[in-house]
């Protein structure tokens, strides 16, 4: 029973700074673009997941949707890596390809990302850099509003 409920205590705690992370991340947004953009988190309205995979279903959200009127205009991803490891190497992959699918629906594809792991994944982030337009990290998010 102990092992049990240290695994569950574990994976309780697995997520909360990638949690911390997009709650900044949404907050910043909503502060600095509110009086021009509709900005909604977690939009289960709008989704590019079904054009980039067939077994991700609707239920997938980005982390924060930008509508200019009712059409959308930006997708933000967050993502906070405190360990390295091919979580973080395949998600870059991923949003290589949901940059593509957002490009051609005239969508701005925003990743934020920060956290002590890129230190020992640089070569990771640099070829997504080579890939994606728009790679942030917290500090960079007011440049959002001259992106859009």
């Amino acid at each position: 029973m102990l092992g049990v409920e240290v695994g569950l205590d574990t994976n309780a705690r697995k997520n909360r700074s990638g949690g911390i992370f997009e709650g900044m991340v949404q907050r910043k947004v909503r502060r600095i673009c509110h009086s021009h953009y509709r900005i909604v988190e977690n939009d289960p309205e709008f989704s590019l997941y079904p054009l980039i995979s067939r077994r991700i279903g609707r239920a997938k959200t980005h982390d924060v949707v930008i509508y200019s009127d009712v059409h959308p205009i930006g997708v933000i991803e967050c993502n906070f890596y405190n360990v390295t490891g091919s979580k973080p190497i395949s998600i870059a992959e991923s949003y290589i390809e949901m940059h593509r699918v957002a490009r051609e629906r005239g969508i701005e594809f925003i990743w934020v990302t920060d956290g002590p792991a890129w230190r020992s994944m640089k070569e990771s982030l640099l070829r997504a850099m080579e890939q994606l337009e728009w790679i942030l990290n917290f500090r960079m998010v007011d440049l959002i509003r001259r992106i859009l």
